[in-house]
């Protein structure tokens, strides 16, 4: 196979462990690799502001950073942004609208800000482990100024996430994509937008092939990215979606998979 000139990780539950945390031996081997001149770039649902930080940790310097599955991609250090793709205002109205009507805990994305109807347990958890805070907007939140990056169902009853799936993904996947990134969330995002695209797009303005594009992911989300190139790995935690589109298996978010990966296909380490 062709030599290895990008590596794209998604973070939660791949490169991060349970904990949110990042070993040091990750963040040595994922240095190395930049030092040996791969490229790395790091390809997630999150928020920027809640990916940059993991950027400036590893040291990735002002590259791209995809976030929000895609539909926006900014610099890391400068927060430049190259590319931001919204969904219709009027689609993510009508989801807004069932959601609301369905008593479903609900979070939306304008312009990097975080937006709930109201601060509660789910609200926390969710700033904490992203490391990020909450604009709360009351009634408000539920009649859309603008268009945002992404609508977010977030419940933690598998029976309400079932639900939610049954009532909206007959009326819009025709019209928004969707991914569940996480057993407790379910994510509507532009139709089209999707990691696997953003990496395209970087791939060819670096002239660097698809074959020597190394991809690491555990979830849905993950699935168009890891289909772009024979140097796919999936975590050994990863939902069976994520493993069938992933040539290879490696250890677990907890047990460094990633960087024991990159440290034997890129760095020849044993």
């Amino acid at each position: 196979m062709a030599p290895i000139k990008l590596i794209a990780i998604d973070l939660d539950d791949t490169l991060l462990r349970d904990d949110i945390s990042i070993s040091d031996y990750t963040k040595s081997v994922l240095k190395r690799a930049q030092d040996a001149g791969v490229r790395v770039v790091i390809a997630t649902g999150r928020m920027f502001q809640a990916a940059r930080p993991w950027g400036e940790a590893i040291g990735l310097g002002d590259v791209p950073l995809v976030v929000y599955t895609g539909s926006m991609v900014a610099r890391c250090q400068s927060g430049e942004v190259l590319s931001y793709e919204p969904m219709d205002r009027a689609l993510a109205q009508e989801i807004l609208d069932v959601g609301r009507a369905h008593g479903w805990y609900m979070q939306t994305y304008i312009r990097d800000t975080l937006c709930v109807p109201e601060r509660n347990e789910k609200t926390r958890a969710y700033e904490r482990a992203c490391g990020v805070t909450a604009d709360v907007l009351g009634e408000d939140f539920w009649t859309l100024r603008e268009p945002p990056l992404k609508v977010l169902i977030y419940e933690d009853d598998p029976a309400v996430m079932a639900e939610a799936e049954r009532v909206t993904i007959p009326r819009f996947e025709d019209r928004a994509g969707h991914v569940r990134s996480s057993v407790h969330f379910l994510e509507w995002n532009k139709k089209g937008a999707s990691k696997g695209r953003a990496l395209t797009r970087l791939c060819a303005e670096w002239g660097i092939p698809l074959e020597s594009v190394m991809t690491f992911g555990n979830s849905q989300n993950d699935v168009s990215m890891l289909a772009l190139s024979p140097w796919s790995f999936a975590v050994a935690n990863a939902a069976p979606e994520a493993k069938a589109a992933a040539r290879y298996e490696t250890a677990s978010n907890n047990d460094d998979g990633v960087a024991k990966a990159v440290a034997h296909y890129v760095l020849g380490e044993k």
